[in-house]
């Protein structure tokens, strides 16, 4: 099943207040997440870094922390750590041979660990309020995923 039938399906079993796509407001949303805690390439000065806005997060992140390693089949436990009131940015990356594609959505606890188990890859959980930025790099094949961070706050996971 292609990722965006998978996505459907979670727009079906959530509420929107749970898991929301917002189409509309996405690329601005993408947009304040690299204002705060990404370093984003001057296309001006270079035009050859075209192809690489929305793209890299995971190799530009501001003031980048490692946090921790965790174990990927445990994702419940380091989730839960996350308030269930309230909502998330979750960043996927969308990769195929020419781009990589961000895809944000509007997340409670519920809905990151169901879209987490559907992605099985890198993602980023941010705080609607931008005052902290978590980006989950995962490795299935040792089924682990280390937690970087950045942002003025602590994070949630900070407290595992």
């Amino acid at each position: 099943m292609f990722l965006e039938e998978q996505i459907d399906n979670l727009k079906k079993k959530f509420s929107p207040e749970d898991f929301n796509i917002p189409f509309t407001k996405g690329s601005n949303i993408l947009r304040s997440i690299e204002k705060k805690f990404i370093r984003v390439k001057d296309v001006a000065k270079n035009e050859n870094n075209l192809e690489l806005y929305f793209n890299s997060w995971s190799d530009n992140i501001k003031n980048k922390i490692e946090v921790k390693s965790i174990r990927v089949n445990k994702h419940k436990e380091w989730l839960d750590h996350l308030d269930k009131k309230n909502n998330y940015w979750m960043v996927v990356t969308k990769r195929n041979y020419h781009d990589q594609k961000h895809l944000v959505f509007d997340c409670k606890f519920n809905s990151i660990i169901e879209l987490f188990l559907i992605v099985q890859s890198d993602f980023f959980i941010v705080d609607k309020k931008y005052g902290w930025f978590t980006y989950f790099k995962v490795n299935m094949e040792e089924q682990t995923a280390t937690i970087f961070r950045s942002g003025e706050i602590l994070t949630p996971f900070e407290t595992l």
